[in-house]
């Protein structure tokens, strides 16, 4: 899959076809099919010039038992540099399970791999004092995850505003009352949404478009991409002060 780019502010005009990678890609594509369990239908399987014998005409075989893709894994806290370990629990949790809201962004595997990348990526960065949680910039590459057949992307930066929603406990912030969604702002709740809602823009669904279109500077799109996100993840966000 070609490595493909395009800068941050123009990406609601462009589209970007996956291609194969290039060599500075190659191992995002290695990686991941690892995963993949082998078809007999893969392209290439055969040997050269070698023509594969047809099956008989009047016997029937059972086809070969599914192979489950690997569960998810979560990162490895103690090593991996994560922004913000406790709101990566918490959505760990979400999109483990196979549930409503995995099943919206691609089910569990798919979910977890890209959330996993998208969480190594992040950094503290001081933003300003406001409801602002995260800010995706630069350009982006395509993906192509195997094991599942969907497309997703990474941004080159992303980071998490230390002044905002993810400060450290104790911190002095903005006396103003936010919500995200329905969510106050300083909730658990609140900031695995906005982690989710940045997923979205992360992830193609099956029409071949980004879950959630691209909203920077647009409040009430932002909003309503929020509220939409919500919509299929609220019962599994309630249920992390369980």
């Amino acid at each position: 899959m070609r490595r493909s780019v395009v800068p941050f502010a123009f990406v609601a005009w462009v589209l970007l076809m996956l291609q194969p990678c290039a060599a500075r890609a190659a191992a995002c594509c290695l990686e991941e099919a690892a995963f993949r369990s082998p078809s007999p239908f893969d392209e290439g399987g055969a040997e050269a010039g070698v023509a594969a014998a047809p099956p008989a005409a009047t016997v029937e075989t059972a086809a070969p038992p599914a192979v489950a893709a690997p569960a998810p894994t979560p990162l490895d806290l103690s090593s991996e540099e994560v922004a913000d370990k406790s709101s990566y629990k918490d959505v760990y949790r979400v999109l483990k399970e196979n549930n409503e809201c995995s099943r919206y962004f691609g089910g569990p595997r798919l979910a977890v791999t890209v959330f996993n990348q998208f969480a190594r990526l992040l950094r503290p960065r001081r933003l300003g004092q406001s409801a602002l949680g995260v800010v995706m910039t630069g350009e982006y590459t395509n993906y192509l995850d195997v094991s599942t057949g969907q497309a997703y992307r990474l941004f080159e930066k992303a980071s998490l505003n230390s002044d905002g929603p993810f400060r450290a406990k104790g911190a002095q912030g903005s006396k103003v009352r936010m919500h995200v969604g329905s969510f106050s702002v300083e909730t658990r709740q609140a900031r695995a949404l906005m982690l989710l809602h940045e997923l979205g823009h992360l992830i193609k669904g099956d029409d071949g478009k980004w879950l959630l279109p691209n909203d920077g500077g647009d409040n009430v799109l932002s909003e309503r991409n929020t509220q939409e996100v919500e919509t299929h993840c609220r019962g599994q966000l309630l249920a992390l002060d369980n």
